[in-house]
Protein backbone atom coordinates (compact mmCIF):
# COMPACT_ATOMS: atom_id res chain seq x y z
CA UNK A 1 0.00 0.00 0.00
CA UNK A 2 2.97 2.28 -0.53
CA UNK A 3 1.93 3.26 -4.04
CA UNK A 4 -0.80 5.61 -5.17
CA UNK A 5 -3.35 3.80 -7.30
CA UNK A 6 -5.61 5.83 -9.56
CA UNK A 7 -8.56 4.89 -11.71
CA UNK A 8 -10.08 7.46 -13.99
CA UNK A 9 -12.62 7.67 -16.79
CA UNK A 10 -12.81 9.81 -19.88
CA UNK A 11 -15.62 12.33 -19.43
CA UNK A 12 -17.89 13.40 -22.24
CA UNK A 13 -20.73 14.40 -19.93
CA UNK A 14 -21.02 17.87 -18.48
CA UNK A 15 -21.42 16.61 -14.93
CA UNK A 16 -19.29 14.15 -13.01
CA UNK A 17 -19.43 12.81 -9.50
CA UNK A 18 -15.96 12.32 -8.12
CA UNK A 19 -15.02 10.08 -5.23
CA UNK A 20 -11.65 10.28 -3.57
CA UNK A 21 -10.52 8.18 -0.66
CA UNK A 22 -7.51 8.40 1.60
CA UNK A 23 -6.71 5.70 4.06
CA UNK A 24 -4.67 5.16 7.15
CA UNK A 25 -4.07 1.60 8.24
CA UNK A 26 -1.95 0.67 11.20
CA UNK A 27 0.48 -2.13 10.37
CA UNK A 28 2.79 -3.07 13.18
CA UNK A 29 4.08 -5.71 15.48
CA UNK A 30 5.69 -4.90 18.77
CA UNK A 31 6.98 -6.20 22.06
CA UNK A 32 9.27 -4.57 24.58
CA UNK A 33 12.75 -5.91 24.13
CA UNK A 34 14.72 -8.17 26.42
CA UNK A 35 18.50 -8.09 26.24
CA UNK A 36 19.94 -10.11 23.33
CA UNK A 37 16.49 -10.69 21.79
CA UNK A 38 15.25 -9.05 18.62
CA UNK A 39 12.67 -6.31 18.84
CA UNK A 40 10.12 -5.38 16.20
CA UNK A 41 9.17 -1.69 16.23
CA UNK A 42 5.83 -0.33 15.09
CA UNK A 43 5.37 1.33 11.75
CA UNK A 44 2.44 2.60 9.74
CA UNK A 45 1.70 3.04 6.09
CA UNK A 46 -0.87 5.47 4.77
CA UNK A 47 -1.78 5.63 1.08
CA UNK A 48 -4.12 7.50 -1.20
CA UNK A 49 -6.34 6.29 -4.01
CA UNK A 50 -8.73 8.08 -6.31
CA UNK A 51 -11.65 6.87 -8.37
CA UNK A 52 -13.81 8.93 -10.74
CA UNK A 53 -17.43 7.99 -11.41
CA UNK A 54 -19.30 9.77 -14.19
CA UNK A 55 -22.93 10.81 -14.19
CA UNK A 56 -24.86 12.25 -17.09
CA UNK A 57 -26.27 15.70 -17.58
CA UNK A 58 -29.34 16.01 -19.81
CA UNK A 59 -31.05 19.36 -20.11
CA UNK A 60 -31.65 20.64 -16.60
CA UNK A 61 -31.57 17.28 -14.83
CA UNK A 62 -28.93 14.86 -13.62
CA UNK A 63 -29.25 11.09 -13.59
CA UNK A 64 -26.90 9.95 -10.85
CA UNK A 65 -25.37 6.56 -10.23
CA UNK A 66 -27.55 4.31 -8.12
CA UNK A 67 -26.23 4.14 -4.57
CA UNK A 68 -25.96 0.56 -3.37
CA UNK A 69 -25.73 -0.32 0.29
CA UNK A 70 -26.24 -3.30 2.55
CA UNK A 71 -26.94 -1.04 5.52
CA UNK A 72 -30.21 -0.95 7.40
CA UNK A 73 -29.54 2.56 8.70
CA UNK A 74 -32.38 5.06 8.61
CA UNK A 75 -31.86 7.71 5.95
CA UNK A 76 -32.06 11.24 7.40
CA UNK A 77 -35.37 12.88 6.57
CA UNK A 78 -35.70 15.99 4.41
CA UNK A 79 -32.23 15.74 2.92
CA UNK A 80 -32.31 19.23 1.45
CA UNK A 81 -29.23 21.40 1.31
CA UNK A 82 -28.76 23.19 4.62
CA UNK A 83 -25.45 23.53 6.45
CA UNK A 84 -26.21 23.56 10.17
CA UNK A 85 -24.91 21.95 13.35
CA UNK A 86 -28.10 19.91 13.53
CA UNK A 87 -27.62 18.57 10.02
CA UNK A 88 -23.94 17.79 10.63
CA UNK A 89 -24.92 15.86 13.76
CA UNK A 90 -27.55 14.01 11.74
CA UNK A 91 -25.01 12.97 9.11
CA UNK A 92 -22.45 11.97 11.75
CA UNK A 93 -24.96 9.65 13.39
CA UNK A 94 -25.99 8.28 10.01
CA UNK A 95 -22.35 7.46 9.25
CA UNK A 96 -21.96 5.83 12.67
CA UNK A 97 -24.98 3.62 11.94
CA UNK A 98 -23.47 2.60 8.60
CA UNK A 99 -20.19 1.66 10.26
CA UNK A 100 -21.87 -0.37 13.00
CA UNK A 101 -24.21 -2.06 10.55
CA UNK A 102 -21.17 -3.40 8.71
CA UNK A 103 -19.38 -4.38 11.92
CA UNK A 104 -22.48 -6.27 13.07
CA UNK A 105 -22.39 -8.42 9.94
CA UNK A 106 -18.93 -9.61 11.01
CA UNK A 107 -19.91 -10.18 14.65
CA UNK A 108 -17.85 -7.22 15.82
CA UNK A 109 -18.81 -5.00 18.72
CA UNK A 110 -20.11 -1.55 17.74
CA UNK A 111 -17.95 1.55 18.01
CA UNK A 112 -19.22 4.59 19.89
CA UNK A 113 -18.66 8.25 19.05
CA UNK A 114 -15.45 9.68 20.45
CA UNK A 115 -15.79 13.05 22.14
CA UNK A 116 -12.67 14.55 20.58
CA UNK A 117 -13.41 16.69 17.48
CA UNK A 118 -10.39 15.60 15.43
CA UNK A 119 -12.37 14.27 12.48
CA UNK A 120 -14.77 17.21 12.19
CA UNK A 121 -11.91 19.68 12.52
CA UNK A 122 -10.05 18.01 9.64
CA UNK A 123 -13.09 17.72 7.35
CA UNK A 124 -13.86 21.41 7.88
CA UNK A 125 -10.23 22.35 7.26
CA UNK A 126 -10.20 20.48 3.94
CA UNK A 127 -13.51 22.00 2.84
CA UNK A 128 -12.64 25.56 3.92
CA UNK A 129 -9.17 25.53 2.37
CA UNK A 130 -9.81 23.40 -0.72
CA UNK A 131 -7.43 20.46 -0.32
CA UNK A 132 -7.55 16.71 0.23
CA UNK A 133 -4.94 15.03 2.40
CA UNK A 134 -4.27 13.40 5.75
CA UNK A 135 -1.89 16.29 6.40
CA UNK A 136 -3.26 19.79 7.05
CA UNK A 137 -2.17 23.26 5.99
CA UNK A 138 0.15 23.49 9.00
CA UNK A 139 1.94 20.24 8.10
CA UNK A 140 0.33 18.34 10.98
CA UNK A 141 -0.19 14.59 10.75
CA UNK A 142 -3.42 13.05 12.13
CA UNK A 143 -1.92 11.73 15.36
CA UNK A 144 -0.45 15.16 16.12
CA UNK A 145 -3.81 16.88 15.63
CA UNK A 146 -5.48 14.20 17.73
CA UNK A 147 -3.17 14.94 20.67
CA UNK A 148 -3.61 18.71 20.33
CA UNK A 149 -7.39 18.31 20.37
CA UNK A 150 -7.30 16.23 23.56
CA UNK A 151 -7.08 12.67 22.22
CA UNK A 152 -5.09 10.11 24.19
CA UNK A 153 -6.00 6.81 22.54
CA UNK A 154 -4.46 5.48 19.33
CA UNK A 155 -6.02 6.56 16.06
CA UNK A 156 -6.27 5.27 12.46
CA UNK A 157 -7.80 7.57 9.86
CA UNK A 158 -9.96 7.11 6.76
CA UNK A 159 -10.68 10.18 4.64
CA UNK A 160 -12.92 10.42 1.59
CA UNK A 161 -14.52 13.12 -0.51
CA UNK A 162 -17.21 13.16 -3.16
CA UNK A 163 -17.89 16.10 -5.43
CA UNK A 164 -20.15 17.21 -8.26
CA UNK A 165 -18.25 18.92 -11.06
CA UNK A 166 -20.23 20.49 -13.89
CA UNK A 167 -20.04 23.00 -16.70
CA UNK A 168 -22.84 24.64 -18.63
CA UNK A 169 -23.02 24.35 -22.43
CA UNK A 170 -22.51 27.68 -24.17
CA UNK A 171 -25.67 29.71 -24.36
CA UNK A 172 -27.60 27.54 -21.87
CA UNK A 173 -28.47 27.78 -18.21
CA UNK A 174 -27.59 24.91 -15.88
CA UNK A 175 -29.97 24.08 -13.11
CA UNK A 176 -27.84 21.60 -11.18
CA UNK A 177 -29.26 20.59 -7.80
CA UNK A 178 -27.06 20.54 -4.68
CA UNK A 179 -25.21 17.33 -3.93
CA UNK A 180 -27.20 14.85 -1.87
CA UNK A 181 -25.17 14.52 1.31
CA UNK A 182 -26.79 11.27 2.45
CA UNK A 183 -26.17 9.60 -0.90
CA UNK A 184 -22.58 10.83 -0.91
CA UNK A 185 -21.92 9.39 2.55
CA UNK A 186 -23.64 6.16 1.61
CA UNK A 187 -21.55 5.84 -1.54
CA UNK A 188 -18.24 6.61 0.18
CA UNK A 189 -18.87 4.18 3.02
CA UNK A 190 -20.08 1.47 0.65
CA UNK A 191 -16.99 1.94 -1.53
CA UNK A 192 -14.63 1.65 1.43
CA UNK A 193 -16.24 -1.64 2.45
CA UNK A 194 -17.11 -3.34 -0.83
CA UNK A 195 -14.92 -1.75 -3.52
CA UNK A 196 -11.63 -1.29 -1.74
CA UNK A 197 -9.46 -4.17 -2.91
CA UNK A 198 -8.20 -2.85 -6.25
CA UNK A 199 -7.35 0.66 -5.12
CA UNK A 200 -6.29 0.15 -1.51
CA UNK A 201 -5.65 -3.50 -0.74
CA UNK A 202 -8.77 -3.42 1.47
CA UNK A 203 -7.12 -0.93 3.82
CA UNK A 204 -10.28 1.09 4.50
CA UNK A 205 -12.27 -2.09 4.99
CA UNK A 206 -9.78 -3.45 7.52
CA UNK A 207 -9.83 -0.17 9.38
CA UNK A 208 -13.64 -0.13 9.62
CA UNK A 209 -13.69 -3.80 10.65
CA UNK A 210 -10.72 -3.73 13.03
CA UNK A 211 -11.87 -5.59 16.18
CA UNK A 212 -9.62 -3.45 18.42
CA UNK A 213 -11.40 -0.23 17.48
CA UNK A 214 -14.06 0.72 20.03
CA UNK A 215 -14.57 4.43 19.30
CA UNK A 216 -14.68 6.67 16.25
CA UNK A 217 -14.54 10.42 15.68
CA UNK A 218 -16.58 11.28 12.57
CA UNK A 219 -16.37 14.52 10.61
CA UNK A 220 -18.77 15.56 7.84
CA UNK A 221 -18.26 18.89 6.10
CA UNK A 222 -20.07 19.94 2.93
CA UNK A 223 -21.20 22.68 0.61
CA UNK A 224 -23.43 22.61 -2.48
CA UNK A 225 -21.00 20.57 -4.56
CA UNK A 226 -18.72 18.65 -2.19
CA UNK A 227 -18.86 16.35 0.83
CA UNK A 228 -15.79 15.53 2.94
CA UNK A 229 -15.86 12.54 5.30
CA UNK A 230 -13.22 11.83 7.94
CA UNK A 231 -13.30 8.75 10.19
CA UNK A 232 -10.76 8.62 13.03
CA UNK A 233 -11.03 5.13 14.51
CA UNK A 234 -9.89 4.98 18.12
CA UNK A 235 -8.53 2.24 20.38
CA UNK A 236 -9.54 3.41 23.84
CA UNK A 237 -8.62 0.92 26.59
CA UNK A 238 -6.69 3.15 28.99
CA UNK A 239 -8.37 5.25 31.66
CA UNK A 240 -5.70 7.90 32.10
CA UNK A 241 -5.18 9.11 35.68
CA UNK A 242 -3.71 12.23 37.30
CA UNK A 243 -3.85 14.26 34.10
CA UNK A 244 -1.48 11.97 32.24
CA UNK A 245 0.05 11.56 29.76
CA UNK A 246 1.88 14.79 30.45
CA UNK A 247 5.33 16.29 30.07
CA UNK A 248 7.20 18.68 32.36
CA UNK A 249 10.42 19.99 30.86
CA UNK A 250 11.45 16.71 29.19
CA UNK A 251 10.06 14.34 31.82
CA UNK A 252 7.07 12.23 30.72
CA UNK A 253 4.50 10.67 33.06
CA UNK A 254 2.15 7.83 32.13
CA UNK A 255 -0.38 6.51 34.63
CA UNK A 256 -3.50 4.60 33.75
CA UNK A 257 -5.96 1.83 34.52
CA UNK A 258 -6.60 -0.77 31.83
CA UNK A 259 -9.89 -2.16 30.60
CA UNK A 260 -10.56 -5.75 31.73
CA UNK A 261 -8.64 -8.29 29.67
CA UNK A 262 -5.93 -5.88 28.52
CA UNK A 263 -2.31 -5.71 29.68
CA UNK A 264 0.46 -3.17 29.33
CA UNK A 265 3.22 -4.34 26.96
CA UNK A 266 5.66 -1.52 26.28
CA UNK A 267 6.29 2.09 25.33
CA UNK A 268 8.13 3.44 22.31
CA UNK A 269 8.85 6.93 20.95
CA UNK A 270 8.90 8.10 17.35
CA UNK A 271 10.33 11.36 16.01
CA UNK A 272 9.07 13.85 13.40
CA UNK A 273 10.62 17.21 12.51
CA UNK A 274 8.68 20.32 13.53
CA UNK A 275 5.73 20.59 11.11
CA UNK A 276 5.99 23.28 8.44
CA UNK A 277 3.13 25.02 6.63
CA UNK A 278 2.13 23.31 3.39
CA UNK A 279 0.73 24.84 0.22
CA UNK A 280 -2.49 23.52 -1.30
CA UNK A 281 -0.48 22.12 -4.19
CA UNK A 282 1.78 20.24 -1.78
CA UNK A 283 -1.20 18.88 0.13
CA UNK A 284 -3.02 17.70 -2.97
CA UNK A 285 0.11 15.89 -4.14
CA UNK A 286 0.53 13.91 -0.93
CA UNK A 287 -0.01 10.24 -1.69
CA UNK A 288 1.03 8.69 1.60
CA UNK A 289 2.41 9.34 5.03
CA UNK A 290 3.57 7.30 7.96
CA UNK A 291 4.43 7.64 11.60
CA UNK A 292 7.83 9.19 12.13
CA UNK A 293 11.17 7.53 12.79
CA UNK A 294 11.31 5.11 15.75
CA UNK A 295 14.00 6.49 18.04
CA UNK A 296 13.50 5.18 21.59
CA UNK A 297 11.93 2.71 23.94
CA UNK A 298 11.21 2.82 27.66
CA UNK A 299 12.57 0.00 29.80
CA UNK A 300 13.34 -1.06 33.35
CA UNK A 301 16.38 -2.87 34.70
CA UNK A 302 17.94 -5.31 32.22
CA UNK A 303 15.52 -4.64 29.37
CA UNK A 304 16.74 -2.71 26.37
CA UNK A 305 15.74 -1.80 22.81
CA UNK A 306 18.26 -2.92 20.15
CA UNK A 307 18.73 -0.26 17.48
CA UNK A 308 16.96 2.42 19.53
CA UNK A 309 17.91 4.64 22.43
CA UNK A 310 16.76 2.88 25.58
CA UNK A 311 15.24 5.23 28.12
CA UNK A 312 15.40 3.78 31.62
CA UNK A 313 12.39 4.77 33.66
CA UNK A 314 12.67 6.46 37.05
CA UNK A 315 9.31 4.89 37.94
CA UNK A 316 8.16 1.60 36.43
CA UNK A 317 5.22 -0.02 38.20
CA UNK A 318 3.07 -2.62 36.46
CA UNK A 319 0.11 -4.67 37.62
CA UNK A 320 -2.49 -6.74 35.81
CA UNK A 321 -4.83 -3.76 35.69
CA UNK A 322 -2.66 -0.63 35.65
CA UNK A 323 0.72 0.93 34.93
CA UNK A 324 2.70 3.92 36.18
CA UNK A 325 5.82 4.97 34.29
CA UNK A 326 7.98 8.10 34.45
CA UNK A 327 10.93 8.72 32.14
CA UNK A 328 12.95 11.46 30.49
CA UNK A 329 13.30 12.04 26.76
CA UNK A 330 16.36 14.28 27.22
CA UNK A 331 18.67 11.70 25.59
CA UNK A 332 16.43 11.74 22.51
CA UNK A 333 16.45 15.54 22.36
CA UNK A 334 20.25 15.60 22.67
CA UNK A 335 20.50 13.47 19.52
CA UNK A 336 17.55 14.63 17.41
CA UNK A 337 16.90 18.17 18.66
CA UNK A 338 13.63 20.05 18.25
CA UNK A 339 10.70 18.17 16.83
CA UNK A 340 7.64 16.10 17.67
CA UNK A 341 8.21 13.11 19.93
CA UNK A 342 5.19 10.82 19.91
CA UNK A 343 4.91 8.36 22.78
CA UNK A 344 3.20 5.10 21.83
CA UNK A 345 1.83 2.79 24.54
CA UNK A 346 1.36 -0.81 23.42
CA UNK A 347 -1.13 -3.21 24.95
CA UNK A 348 -2.07 -6.85 24.53
CA UNK A 349 -5.66 -8.07 24.37
CA UNK A 350 -7.19 -11.19 25.90
CA UNK A 351 -6.02 -13.35 22.98
CA UNK A 352 -2.45 -12.08 23.27
CA UNK A 353 -2.58 -9.80 20.25
CA UNK A 354 -0.47 -6.65 20.42
CA UNK A 355 -1.67 -3.22 19.33
CA UNK A 356 -1.04 0.48 19.86
CA UNK A 357 -3.37 1.48 22.68
CA UNK A 358 -2.39 5.09 23.31
CA UNK A 359 -0.40 7.92 21.74
CA UNK A 360 0.73 11.34 22.90
CA UNK A 361 2.67 13.82 20.73
CA UNK A 362 5.14 16.12 22.50
CA UNK A 363 6.34 19.27 20.71
CA UNK A 364 9.84 20.44 21.74
CA UNK A 365 11.20 23.79 20.51
CA UNK A 366 14.81 24.69 19.71
CA UNK A 367 15.48 25.26 23.42
CA UNK A 368 14.18 21.81 24.29
CA UNK A 369 11.04 23.21 25.94
CA UNK A 370 7.62 21.65 25.42
CA UNK A 371 5.12 23.92 23.66
CA UNK A 372 1.63 23.76 22.23
CA UNK A 373 1.18 24.92 18.61
CA UNK A 374 -1.52 27.59 18.33
CA UNK A 375 -2.72 26.68 14.84
CA UNK A 376 -5.20 23.91 15.67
Amino acid sequence: MDEMVKASAHHTAAVAIMLFILLAVLLFSTGFAISHKNHSIFSTTYSISSTTIATHYTGNTISSNTIASNSTSTVPQNDTFNVSNANVSKYVNYTLNLINSERKQFNLTPVTLDTEPSAEQHSESMLDNGYFSHWDIYGMKPYMRYTLLGGRGSMDENVAYRATIYSCPAGSTCNVPPINVTSAINYMENSMIYNDSLCCDNGHRMNILNPNHNKVSIGVAYNKTTVYLTEDFIDHYINWLQDTPNVYNQNVSLYGDLSPGYRYQGTEIIYDPIPQNMTLAELNQTSSYSYGTPVGGVANGTYYYPGLITLYASTYRLSKTSFEINFSISNLYQKYGSGVYTVGVFLTNSSGGSFLGGSYSIFLNQNGKPYTPKNI
